[in-house]
């Protein structure tokens, strides 16, 4: 009888632990529109890198993303609150461009341990064109957890 007893305790107990513990790993930074950088000279798609990069985002106005830096892809956080997100982009010390993306969100349920992130879709972009040639939107679903380019920037 004391051994069935120990065998349903540990048993119920393994179960507990099981449940507690944490099946996925919270991801940061999941809300964020991944970008790389082309080059607009090219027949075909060629990544580049933009150097000297200073890159800021506006309403609000944050902390540098990026800090004179050489990015060849980018980490753009959009907006939770509003259905634009804008950036200001710096090449060396003189050189800059602002890119708007409009946006719709949806807050979506992750687990217990991760609670809630918000999945993007996007909308249209536009930008001023100092050192920008153009930019194509390829993947407009900005999900928790994918690991996809949204946006492709092409520059001169």
């Amino acid at each position: 009888m004391k051994a069935k007893h120990w065998m349903g305790v540990l048993l119920f107990g393994s179960f507990l632990w099981a449940s507690c513990s944490q099946n996925e790993i919270c991801l940061s930074n999941q809300h964020a529109l991944q970008s790389g950088f082309y080059s607009a000279l090219a027949l075909e798609d060629k990544d580049t890198l933009l150097t000297e990069a200073r890159i800021y985002g506006i309403l609000p106005e944050r902390d540098p993303l990026y800090d004179n830096e050489t990015v060849g892809k980018l980490f753009l956080p959009l907006s939770f609150q509003k259905d634009t997100t804008a950036f200001v982009l710096y090449s060396g010390e003189f050189m800059k461009d602002t890119l708007w993306i409009r946006h719709s969100s949806e807050l979506k349920y992750i687990s217990r341990d991760c609670g809630f992130t918000f999945n993007f879709e996007l909308d249209s972009v536009w930008f001023t064109r100092v050192f920008i040639d153009s930019v194509a939107i390829e993947n407009p679903g900005v999900n928790y957890g994918e690991n996809f380019e949204n946006v492709k920037i092409y520059i001169y």
